[in-house]
């Protein structure tokens, strides 16, 4: 009987080992999908952004199609391939980041490692397919919950750009892709192989679509994660709420839920599917609202414009609020979709078709989303995603909601997890995140110091490319050393889109002025289309809007602030407006002009001098460059930009003395920066 006992502990200490080593192994692969994922559409979006246009490296996004490679192994996947699947997406995860002045590349590797989980995945899956431990599945839906803590937590220390992929910080992924080598190994030689053959006799009844379903749900909740989630400013910039809080209780909820289920997932049990089916309601009605109270609502008629755009009240932030309440349900979901697939045991042919088509959904959802800011780029299709930005998030959650139906009522049987060192440590690992995360939000946040004198005044105004150099590389660092260079007082960007993933779910805002320590106001809300507009200054801004003018094409918007620089009160005006600039549109800013005084007007306005735009604006403003007198043309010539060929301008109104304006031309961006002194 003592050796029944000793045989029997030592059992469960394996089984709680292997428990929680297949935890760690899950919460770096969960992560490092986000990276790469996150990194891979940036890339081809970043290539196609050169041209304007879908070109030759769309076609890398068939790297999204990878499970279908799964049909060719009706027999299963040995060890040795699951393991090299796996170490090649290790690889690919710490080679991506080295490449980031090689855009093309980096796309390349960044697509073999997606393309590598997308295999691993389901592989991993199936390897569980005559696992009968109650906790089968738990492990998947808590580690995905623990990667997104960590990616939250990079997120966070580095302004929205992940630390572990940037600089000698990237020793940090190096160190989580050493453990996650080693862990791969580590799996396919403590559990027994499968018995692919019995799998196959034990599928039952389960029928295909009940299989697509499944997998659908299961990529449906990843590509939430990856859209809204996975960088916490995101969400911040949809409804322009306040940063900390949304971050707070982001963190704080995720932090409630993994303590919970790593040492309560029994509790899960006594869920009914009535409250599964309506928590997943209520999280996708919460998201659904809380995009469409902040898009803005564009009439088809020009004489409508200029509008404002919507003020974020207490109206925009309940169901805000409520969304990140519910958002846990989507690892309760992971977990019940993933127990419910591996007890259906399909055949490797269904699983590589439903993981195929799911995959497909993913790659038609990311054209979707980035459709919704392109859409004036694309012709035919394009024009259908204008001001769809909610359904897109619909559809995705749909995708997560309906193939909870497909669960059945025995899956939520769970015991009670084994309490052990390793759980104690879950928690001190996530509490420390949790800390780590709200700490680094303060000490990121800048404390600009407001000059001592007001005059002169340096403005500047650059178009950013979206933070990418005329090659195509990703150029943040770049471009704030030539803003740098010129130490400004305010600045206007424009094409800083933020946000999104086709810039890789980035802040490039928040970036630059945590990076300049300036006060900051971007305009419009990212759920509205346009490429984004900004504000960044040294003093306080006040009384900051944004409006919107009429467009047949790319949407477009004006930012108005007040600047109170010692005694003088500026009204600052940002904006970037369509392509060559439509009359419609600068007609609505010299509208809004009228009746104010110390104007500065600056942007990138796609119109040149002397047309019939340009001559409107002068009316009243008038053009910095000219003004300090600075019109020799072989300087602009010499630096191979043609003086006549303008359409960055900084305007200001009299009273307003230029006494310098420059334009700096260079290879950080598609566009000079301008900037000009300004005697108050």
């Amino acid at each position: 009987m003592l050796s029944s006992v000793m045989l029997n502990a030592q059992s469960l200490k394996k089984y709680v080992n292997q428990y929680y080593s297949e935890l760690a192994l899950l919460s770096i692969i969960f992560l490092f999908f986000l990276e790469l994922i996150s990194d891979f559409v940036e890339a081809i979006y970043a290539l196609c952004l050169l041209t304007l246009s879908l070109n030759e490296n769309v076609l890398s996004v068939l790297f999204l199609l990878s499970p279908v490679v799964i049909v060719f192994f009706r027999k299963g996947f040995s060890d040795k391939l699951l393991v090299v699947v796996g170490e090649l997406l290790v690889v690919c995860r710490v080679l991506e980041p080295l490449l980031i002045e090689y855009t093309q590349i980096k796309m390349i590797i960044a697509g073999i490692g997606v393309g590598c989980f997308l295999i691993f995945f389901p592989m991993f899956l199936q390897r569980k397919f005559n696992n009968n431990e109650e906790l089968s599945g738990v492990s998947l839906g808590l580690g995905l919950a623990l990667g997104l803590a960590l990616s939250i937590l990079f997120r966070t220390i580095g302004s929205s750009i992940d630390i572990s992929t940037y600089s000698w910080f990237q020793l940090i992924g190096w160190i989580l892709a050493v453990i996650a080598a080693i862990m791969i190994i580590g799996m396919v030689t403590s559990e027994q192989k499968t018995d692919i053959e019995g799998s196959r006799s034990l599928e039952g009844s389960n029928g295909t679509l009940k299989l697509i379903g499944l997998a659908l749900g299961l990529i449906g909740i990843l590509m939430m994660i990856y859209y809204s989630f996975a960088s916490p400013t995101v969400i911040t910039r949809w409804t322009e709420g306040d940063y900390f809080l949304i971050i707070f209780l982001t963190i704080l909820v995720l932090t409630i839920f993994i303590i919970f289920i790593t040492f309560k997932s029994d509790l899960l049990t006594k869920l009914e599917p009535w409250i599964i089916w309506l928590w997943n309601a209520l999280f996708l009605i919460t998201l659904v609202l809380t995009i469409i109270l902040n898009q803005t609502q564009f009439p088809s008629f020009a004489g409508s414009y200029p509008i404002d755009a919507l003020p974020t009240t207490i109206i925009h932030q309940v169901p805000l609020m409520l969304m990140l309440i519910f958002f846990p349900i989507l690892f309760i979901d992971f977990t019940l979709l993933s127990r419910e697939l591996i007890n259906s045991k399909p055949t490797m042919g269904k699983l590589a078709g439903s993981f195929t088509f799911a995959s497909l959904f993913f790659l038609i959802m990311i054209f979707a989303h980035v459709f919704t800011t392109v859409y004036d780029y694309i012709d035919i299709v394009g024009p259908l995603f204008r001001d769809m930005f909610w359904l897109v998030y619909l559809v995705v959650g749909l995708s997560v909601t309906v193939p909870v139906f497909l669960v059945k009522k025995s899956v939520f049987m769970f015991k009670k997890p084994p309490i052990s060192l390793q759980s104690r440590l879950i928690s001190i690992v996530i509490v420390f995140i949790a800390i780590g995360t709200i700490l680094s939000v303060f000490l990121t946040t800048p404390m600009p110091t407001t000059p001592e004198t007001a005059t002169p005044m340096t403005v500047l105004t650059y178009n950013i490319q979206q933070g990418y150099s005329e090659d195509g590389i990703k150029n943040l660092d770049g471009q704030l050393n030539v803003i740098k260079t010129i130490n400004p007082d305010i600045i206007g960007l424009q094409e800083c889109d933020t946000a999104r993933i086709a810039n890789g779910n980035m802040d490039v805002v928040r970036y630059f002025a945590n990076s300049l320590k300036m006060h900051s106001y971007y305009g419009p809300k990212s759920v509205t289309g346009t490429f984004g507009i900004a504000l960044l200054s040294k003093y306080p801004i006040k009384e900051a809007r944004t409006f919107f003018m009429f467009s047949k094409g790319e949407q477009t918007a004006t930012i108005e602030a007040q600047i109170e620089a010692g005694t003088n009160l500026l009204h600052v005006f940002v904006t970037h407006l369509g392509n060559d600039g439509p009359i419609v549109q600068q007609e609505a800013i010299v509208k809004e002009l009228i009746g104010k005084t110390n104007i500065v007007l600056m942007g990138d306005f796609n119109f040149r001098p002397n047309t019939q735009q340009y001559n409107l604006t002068t009316l009243t403003l008038n053009d910095s460059w000219v003004y300090a007198g600075d019109t020799d043309v072989d300087y602009l010539d010499d630096l191979e930009y043609n003086i006549n060929r303008r359409v960055d301008h900084i305007f200001v109104s009299s009273g307003i003395i230029v006494s310098e304006c420059q334009y700096i031309v260079s290879k950080e961006s598609d566009h000079p920066v301008v900037w000009a002194k300004l005697e108050l």
